[in-house]
């Protein structure tokens, strides 16, 4: 399967744009967790760069094979970075990190151009670094000896706002007036949270989540059994990057925990929270990977919540044991405000990249949930 399968709509548009020759100097892609943006952004920049002029890539061509590596001279792909002490602005922000983040970044750049779904995460990275925004700046000013398009790809564009924004304003420059032969594509699960300015300047393109048996199929293609894959596809509701991480677990272990999580929030008491709070600020530190995926267990546990109880039945035989619960659940809750417990969790699962106080955003979150739990809004709190 490739990208026009999965968000046929969208890619239709950008092979449009190159064969009418309309190609806009930056791109906004946004949309939900999971669904194919990454992707879409690294196939855009290769059929533009496609030797053989295409409506889209031809993959055997010598720009192409390059791409298939994310290894091309005039791609650009920046992610959040570790802070980096002693930066000298002379020298390249990924000469200056430790030797460890490099050959995490390489790793995860390799294993990025193998699996279109794989996220590049590199440990205590809070933000799109000003240094690589200079970095960009000296690479879209050099010269260059062939005619293919400079590309520059930023992935999880929101956290060039965080801070002071000074990332965000030092690219704001370039979008502004960028060179002949360049484009940007930011791409990003909260464009909400990019300064106004910077959305402005870009074309916005709008992804829908993948439909489950899109899904499914990626899932096969991955290795994944048949009987297991629409089981995954349906628990994550079409996330490609949650989907990876529950490869292997059967859907009654991931339910046991989605149901283990929702009783230590939901129920008051001294033991549970502390047991709680104790267990997710050790995950935070030493196995963020565990930590998220619990918390998206979770959202995953209110969003079927919400769906079943606005009359939406869950299709498979396995989510059928699924269903029962929730409902049980729904009928303690009947007043849940399920809007607002995605977002409180949203929060949870974006302060572990912000390096907040992971202990009082825990407690706020417990605090949070018994409120919204009741149909109260969390400004009525005293």
């Amino acid at each position: 399967m490739g990208i026009s399968d999965i968000q046929p709509l969208i890619w239709e548009m950008l092979v449009r744009s190159i064969s009418n020759n309309r190609i806009a100097n930056a791109y906004l892609f946004q949309g939900p967790q999971g669904c194919g943006k990454e992707w879409a952004a690294i196939e855009f920049a290769r059929s533009l760069n496609c030797l053989q002029k295409e409506k889209s890539s031809c993959y055997s061509c010598e720009s192409c094979v390059k791409f298939s590596t994310l290894q091309h001279p005039d791609l650009s792909i920046t992610v959040p970075l570790p802070s980096i002490k002693n930066h000298s602005k002379e020298s390249n922000v990924i000469d200056s990190l430790t030797k460890d983040d490099y050959e995490l970044l390489i790793n995860s750049i390799n294993k990025k151009s193998k699996d279109p779904f794989f996220k590049i995460k590199i440990p205590k990275s809070q933000r799109i670094l000003i240094n690589s925004i200079r970095d960009i700046k000296k690479k879209i000013y050099l010269k260059s000896d062939s005619n293919y398009i400079k590309v520059f790809i930023i992935f999880d564009a929101h956290l060039l706002s965080i801070g002071g924004g000074e990332s965000a304003n030092a690219l704001l420059k370039i979008l502004e007036e960028p060179p002949n032969n360049s484009i940007f594509i930011l791409s990003t699960d909260y464009g909400h949270k990019l300064l106004p300015t910077i959305i402005s300047r870009c074309q916005s393109l709008n992804f829908s989540k993948i439909q489950l048996e899109n899904a499914e199929k990626l899932l096969i293609n991955m290795g994944v059994k048949k009987s297991s894959a629409y089981e995954i596809a349906s628990f994550s509701d079409g996330n490609m990057h949650f989907a990876n991480r529950l490869i292997g677990y059967s859907v009654d272990s991931l339910i046991g925990k989605s149901e283990k999580f929702v009783y230590q929030i939901t129920k008051l008491s001294n033991n549970n929270w502390k047991s709680f709070i104790d267990d997710f600020s050790m995950l935070a530190y030493r196995k963020p990977d565990d930590f998220y995926l619990n918390f998206y267990l979770i959202q995953i546990w209110f969003y079927y919540a919400y769906r079943i109880r606005n009359g939406v039945s869950l299709d498979s035989s396995a989510m059928g044991v699924f269903e029962k619960k929730i409902k049980e659940f729904n009928s303690c809750y009947p007043n849940a405000n399920f809007s607002e417990i995605n977002i409180e969790i949203e929060k949870v699962i974006i302060s572990l990249s912000q390096n907040l106080n992971i202990n009082l955003m825990l407690v706020n979150f417990l605090i949070s949930i018994q409120t919204l739990l009741k149909g109260k809004e969390l400004r009525e709190v005293v």
